[in-house]
């Protein structure tokens, strides 16, 4: 295609609509409304704003609109790399239905996005979070740290000339050339994104024209109008600057240079970890209809709502960062659709969980009309309890641009029934509506929707990465099996409480160790009643009675007098009791019953 002949946006969106094959009806009902309200939110219809948007309005728009795809993908791709698809790379592939996407597919994609020439990239915040730095400011100094020579009426002096000269415009009512001194490679990362959010909005502002007086006078004829998930909206813009935004921002910065390097250093790594939860945006510069015409017609965008699923499988396992995970393939395959397939192991979890897809369990008489003897939900959280595992989560994704009340409430419903200790939660790419107050309370109280779920959209997001982490849980210190790692003493509750943790095989086994271990077993309950060789602990437990009650401080205290830490192997008695000492919980190790707990008691 030959670029000349769009004259302006209505053309080129009805040629780009037949190369991307946009479902105008149905799937890409989004999409439409993304790229209307970036256009011209108070246009009736799309074909409406296109017909007075330019060329150049069109494709920044719609460059705009599709990046939460960008930033699907980019997720997507970070879960190959984390499954080892770093080697070997054209060899690796997703199965989506009966659709198999190529790890380079993703990589073709994003290579030629990044291609395409963008002016900023930035945190893609929403309005009320484009006050990030007015946040962390007042969190570290109060309400006036950061505000000298700002005063209203007065002329600014911040002590930057260039700062001081733009503040006296915009007191004027003119935005001018952002200053060169506080551009965002003045600052440290956090800080620098920050600098960027308000060089962009400083920039898309100059572009339009407009003083500050006349952009709010429209603004106010609109019913101040904003759109929310996106700072960087004109309307959006206007909205903030209702508070003086850009004013308040770019004294914040320049002040933050005259503050010690410790101070901005501080400011800026707590910059860092609020916009790190954030997708990043790109703002584009000069785009050509070919870059997006070739964009669309690239086999992942083909794919983009059949990859929807694997992406919030990267979110449930991108929500546990800080954990042990180990992303599981065959031969190069990454499984999640029709049929069971174990995605990832969480052994740093306690107990051990792997996350499964379509993993099904028997179930009588369904309310759901397509299922029948059986629920297979599309994600659950299992513990690796070979003999017993149970489900911790459920997560059943939907990508309906409508809420449906019977499909979303039979789902939760047979579920909740199928996984009888589990938390459900239902996602989906478009709205879900209110929770159902019809639901028994067994059922609803363990339920929860999540809708909007997507990249860009921070406040569900957020909803569904909090959501995982609480189930989950911290991460848990491993204990190495058959060895003290370098304690000397393990010490063993021997109470009545432990009765069928000491009977069950996987403790002694592990307590009994390899030939040669050079640890002891102190057995404790109310004090320290013996210290034998691992080897010993079989004919000692078959030789003695346990104790009536643990009061396992007396011993453990003991025991710290001649130890920097011990190990202690207790219950759930044993842990109140040991409430007001320097523990740590640790992993159990495999084979022994998730009753026993395990603790690293420090001096």
């Amino acid at each position: 295609m030959v670029d000349g002949i769009y004259r302006d946006g209505l053309s080129a969106w009805r040629a780009l609509r037949e190369t991307g094959g946009l479902d105008l009806d149905d799937r890409d009902d989004g999409l439409v409304e993304k790229l209307k309200e970036r256009l011209d939110p108070g246009a009736p219809d799309l074909e409406t704003a296109l017909a007075e948007a330019s060329t150049d309005a069109f494709l920044s728009a719609l460059f705009a609109s599709i990046q939460p795809f960008v930033a699907m993908f980019s997720d997507i791709l970070r879960f190959f790399e984390m499954a080892g698809a770093h080697q070997g790379q054209s060899q690796w592939r997703v199965s989506v239905g009966d659709e198999f996407l190529d790890f380079r597919h993703f990589e073709e994609f994003l290579e030629h996005w990044r291609k395409i020439d963008a002016e900023f990239e930035v945190p893609a915040l929403n309005r009320r979070h484009a006050f990030i730095l007015n946040d962390v400011r007042a969190e570290v100094g109060g309400y006036d740290y950061l505000i000298d020579g700002m005063d209203h009426g007065a002329r600014a002096t911040t002590g930057l000339p260039d700062v001081d000269a733009w503040l006296a415009d915009y007191d004027e009512g003119r935005y001018g050339s952002f200053p060169a001194s506080i551009m965002p490679d003045k600052f440290p990362p956090g800080l620098s994104d920050a600098a960027t959010v308000i060089l962009a909005a400083v920039t898309i502002i100059r572009r339009q024209g407009f003083s500050r007086e006349a952009m709010l006078q429209e603004h106010r004829a609109r019913g101040y109008r904003s759109i929310d998930d996106d700072a960087l909206h004109p309307w959006t813009i206007a909205q903030s600057e209702t508070d003086y935004w850009l004013r308040s921002h770019v004294g914040y910065l320049a002040n933050l240079l005259r503050r010690p390097d410790q101070e901005l250093h501080a400011i800026a790594r707590k910059l860092v970890e609020r916009f790190a939860p954030f997708a990043r945006r790109r703002i584009p510069g000069q785009i050509e209809v070919k870059d997006l015409e070739r964009l669309l017609s690239l086999p992942v965008w083909k794919q983009r709502y059949e990859t929807y699923g694997v992406w919030v499988a990267t979110q449930i396992a991108g929500s546990l960062d800080d954990h042990d995970i180990k992303i599981l393939s065959s031969h190069g395959e990454l499984r999640f659709a029709f049929g069971e397939a174990r995605i990832a192991d969480i052994d740093s979890a306690n107990p051990r969980l792997s996350l499964f897809a379509e993993r099904r369990v028997a179930l009588t008489n369904p309310v759901g009309k397509s299922r029948i003897e059986g629920a297979q939900p599309d994600f659950g959280l299992w513990t690796q309890d070979a003999s017993n595992p149970e489900c911790v989560l459920v997560v059943e994704v939907k990508h309906y641009k409508k809420r449906s009340r019977r499909n979303f409430r039979d789902a939760l419903i047979d579920y909740s029934r199928g996984h009888p200790r589990a938390s459900i939660v239902l996602v989906n790419y478009g709205p879900v509506g209110d929770e159902f107050n019809d639901l028994p309370d067994a059922i609803g109280k363990r339920c929860l929707m999540i809708g909007h779920l997507m990249p860009d959209n921070f406040a569900p997001l957020a909803k569904f990465r909090d959501l995982v982490r609480e189930i989950v849980g911290h991460p848990v210190p491993r204990l190495p099996t058959g060895a003290s790692d370098g304690h000397q003493i393990i010490a063993l509750d021997v109470s009545g409480s432990m009765r069928a943790v000491l009977a069950s095989s996987g403790l002694p086994e592990f307590l009994t160790g390899p030939s040669g271990s050079q640890f002891k077993i102190a057995l404790i309950d109310v004090s320290l009643r013996a210290v034998v060789d691992p080897n010993d602990l079989k004919n000692w437990l078959a030789t003695n009675t346990l104790g009536n009650s643990n009061v396992l401080a007396v011993p453990v205290a003991e025991l710290l007098t001649r130890n920097e830490s011990i190990i202690v192997v207790t219950d759930d008695d044993g842990v109140n009791d040991l409430r007001a000492m320097s523990c740590t919980r640790l992993q159990n190790p495999r084979g022994v019953d998730d009753k026993a707990i395990f603790l690293r008691v420090d001096r």
